[in-house]
């Protein structure tokens, strides 16, 4: 049988008419200068901090990202600043350069010279994504006992550490053998690291599986796919889900619980679900699956589907 044909729609930003990208960069300069600091780092990255409250959230984003898909232009971790009073330190990367350069590696360099995290009753670093997981993993090293928060992240891009990656083949070419190289190794000192990943997401899996200690706790979201975590910025739970890590509350029962409405309402995973229950051969629970997700998306090609089912098994 097939995989089902639905995708999620793309559209357009609602809202106000996106800015151009000075007017953007202006506008993250202006809130690092009234309220921390903005930096460029070297010609790929750049950093911005702002101070509120004595938690410290260090996030990692790539640029278009965050321009072309957040509604405000502002990147992940902002929404703690706002509703948590907590600080940010945000850095990200304008091209997929996985966060490996020598002027990022001095920029940390000099926060650790400087005390910078030292300032701070708790750090809690986050990267969702291969890339962006795998940053913050690898440079929580910079403040040991840092809480660690990544889903799907990356190991490594080295041959040697992951020859089963088949993705990122321009990207393998960077050397992963310098510092901050092997995500898991970096993560020794952390207090504890959380790793959502999807354990049907073959090399998620595989990366995911490389991050090990008692201080690893491993959470496993079943057809979340590669991307699960655009199920947490959709719905919203991103600041409840870190509020757990600060207190130290996380478990996978607590995570589920958390994120049962808001995987039940996603088209991506829906689909998933739909598409295993036709590859085993459960056609009836396929639709199942695809009138709900008619009902909860809105989307009429659910139904279309299901239908289609109907007819095919009657």
């Amino acid at each position: 049988m097939t995989d089902i044909d639905i995708h999620e729609p793309a559209t357009a930003p609602s809202g106000p008419t996106r800015p151009g990208k000075t007017e953007w960069l202006a506008n993250l300069k202006k809130i690092g200068t009234e309220h921390g600091f903005f930096e460029r780092i070297g010609q790929r990255h750049s950093a911005l901090h702002v101070r509120e409250g004595d938690i410290l959230l260090v996030t990692f984003d790539e640029a278009e990202r965050v321009y072309a898909d957040t509604a405000d232009g502002l990147p992940s971790g902002f929404e703690s600043v706002r509703k948590r009073d907590w600080s940010l330190l945000n850095i990200m990367t304008t091209k997929q350069s996985w966060f490996r350069e020598e002027t990022l590696f001095a920029f940390f360099d000099r926060l650790v010279d400087d005390g910078f995290f030292d300032e701070f009753d708790q750090v809690i670093f986050q990267g969702f994504g291969p890339m962006c997981g795998y940053a913050a993993c690898a440079y929580s090293v910079v403040c040991p006992g840092a809480e660690v928060i990544a889903t799907s992240p990356a190991a490594s891009l080295d041959r040697d550490d992951v020859p089963f990656e088949l993705r990122f083949r321009n990207q393998r070419r960077s050397d992963f053998q310098t510092r901050y190289g092997y995500a898991p190794a970096m993560t020794e000192a952390a207090a504890n690291v959380s790793i959502i990943y999807d354990p049907f997401d073959t090399l998620g899996a595989a990366h995911a599986a490389q991050f090990r200690g008692p201080h690893v706790g491993h959470y496993r979201l079943r057809w979340g796919g590669p991307d699960l975590h655009e199920i947490f910025a959709h719905s919203g739970v991103t600041t409840r889900i870190l509020r757990m890590i600060s207190g130290k509350k996380m478990s996978a029962a607590r995570l589920a619980h958390l994120i049962r409405d808001a995987r039940r309402a996603d088209p991506a995973y829906l689909t998933r679900v739909a598409n295993h229950a036709m590859a085993t051969g459960h056609p009836r629970r396929a639709m199942t699956v695809l009138r709900h997700a008619a009902k909860v998306t809105g989307d009429a090609r659910f139904a279309e589907q299901a239908d289609a089912l109907a007819g095919a098994t009657a």
